[in-house]
């Protein structure tokens, strides 16, 4: 019980000694200025890629032959 009370009035002179302390002595306040370790500084960036030259692809054509088979043929196509 001794060790509670202690631990009570502790924190109360530590919490009156905050209010005595000069102005002067507690930090300054944050004049709008975000710093890089602010979480709304964090800047997103969104990068699209720039195809140069044709984009080709390969087709497969089906189709039947002269005996009724299935002929396949790639032909690479370019766009």
């Amino acid at each position: 019980m001794k060790k509670i009370a202690f631990g009570f009035t502790a924190a109360m002179a530590l919490g009156l000694a905050s209010f005595v302390a000069p102005a002067s002595a507690a930090t300054s306040a944050p004049t709008g200025i975000s710093t890089s370790t602010d979480i709304s500084a964090a800047r997103y960036v969104r990068r699209t890629v720039v195809r140069r030259g044709p984009v080709c692809t390969m087709r497969t054509v089906v189709r039947r032959g002269p005996m009724g088979r299935r002929v396949v043929t790639k032909t690479r196509v370019c766009r």
